[in-house]
């Protein structure tokens, strides 16, 4: 007599896998599903990091534009500016110097990045100063103050002030009277206050490293 196989569901020829093959197919999903999560990370990763590469790449040509269209606003007539090193015991308001010169080759003046600390964080800005130490204008770069208040540092009513100005200079509250005075902006004398700081770091700079080393 022969004797008949009975066949089981899911499992073919009616045997049941050993327990080594078992392993080894589980062992090939979860190389399947590591190598699928793998290559999912890695394009979701160069993604990730094409995005914030090209994104940095866009700020960084923004803070560029603005920076040049600063210097040129402070420094009328300047066709070319180059960066010159800053000097020994320099002080920590002042972060940047670069020289201003005309077509022709010959300095016009000096414009020089400061960092002063407003109400709600440093305040940075660009004043520009002529070779006899008038200064020219200033253009605020950053800040970080109060909209409605210190903000109003970067209108043409406050920071137009400094224009034609020579150093020292001092803020006051109400209309300003005298030929070394600034209007404080209402309602924010901090702010006010530390535009003004740095100017006068900016043009006691020139006086101690500058003024002497003009072409």
């Amino acid at each position: 007599m022969t004797e008949k196989m009975t066949s089981k569901p899911g499992v073919s020829g009616g045997q049941f896998p050993s327990e080594p093959d078992l392993r080894a197919e589980t062992r090939k999903k979860i190389l399947r599903l590591g190598g699928t999560l793998f290559l999912v990370t890695a394009v979701t990763g160069l993604i990730l990091g094409f995005v914030e590469w090209g994104t940095r790449i866009a700020i960084e040509q923004a803070e560029a534009e603005a920076k040049a269209e600063a210097l040129r606003n402070v420094m009328p007539g300047a066709e070319t500016f180059a960066s010159v090193p800053l000097a020994e015991g320099a002080g920590d308001m002042v972060v940047e110097v670069q020289q201003a010169t005309d077509r022709g080759g010959s300095t016009v003046g000096w414009c020089l990045t400061v960092t002063s600390k407003g109400y709600g964080g440093p305040v940075g800005f660009v004043a520009g100063i002529a070779k006899d130490g008038t200064i020219r204008g200033i253009n605020i770069l950053s800040h970080s103050e109060t909209p409605g208040l210190g903000a109003k540092s970067t209108e043409p009513e406050f920071y137009g002030q400094f224009a034609d100005r020579k150093a020292p200079l001092k803020v006051v509250k109400g209309a300003a009277e005298g030929a070394d005075e600034i209007a404080a902006i209402s309602g924010a004398t901090i702010t006010s206050n530390a535009v003004t700081h740095g100017v006068n770091a900016a043009a006691e700079y020139w006086e101690k490293n500058l003024k002497e080393g003009q072409k």
